[in-house]
């Protein structure tokens, strides 16, 4: 129902002709504890030479991994937090909820399309566990975990789990 919501003012802004502006996900770090006062949605980020995902921290949902290539399928989203997440929710006609929707975090997703993206060979891979962000094998991460990634030179240099309460 939200994305269906969020699509509303895109269909009214392509029916008058004017073009939305491009959205990114919000460069931000995982709350530890306490939420910042406001995350505004970063500019986007620039395109890495020669590869499809662009440079730097991004927000999405992990759809798939391969783990024998090294690759990963992510649902890209915009990550907003503080002030920005309640903005964000008023824009897109949210209503808050009991576990920090719209007041702590919000998550927009206006566009499904899946990426694929090499992880290097160095990756870190860190997940949730007992409140702390612990490494792991990317044989143990699953699908939907909410997760940020870092892009450098076309590949995921980082994964960090986002907890969602």
């Amino acid at each position: 129902m939200r994305r269906y919501l969020a699509l509303v003012p895109l269909l009214f802004l392509t029916a008058c002709g004017a073009t939305p502006a491009a959205t990114s996900p919000a460069v931000t770090t995982p709350p530890t504890g306490s939420t910042p006062e406001s995350t505004e949605a970063a500019p986007s980020p620039s395109r890495a030479a020669g590869s499809a995902a662009p440079a730097g921290p991004q927000y999405a949902f992990l759809k798939s991994s391969d783990p024998a290539a090294r690759e990963v399928t992510y649902d890209l989203v915009e990550w907003y937090e503080g002030k920005a997440a309640a903005k964000a929710c008023a824009a897109d006609g949210e209503k808050p909820a009991e576990n920090d929707w719209c007041v702590g975090y919000y998550i927009r997703n206006n566009n499904t399309k899946l990426r694929t993206v090499k992880l290097a060979d160095d990756a870190k891979i860190r997940v949730v566990v007992d409140g702390e962000l612990k490494p792991v094998e990317l044989e143990t991460v699953g699908p939907d975990m909410l997760f940020k990634f870092t892009i450098k030179n076309g590949q995921a240099v980082e994964m960090e789990h986002i907890y969602l309460p």
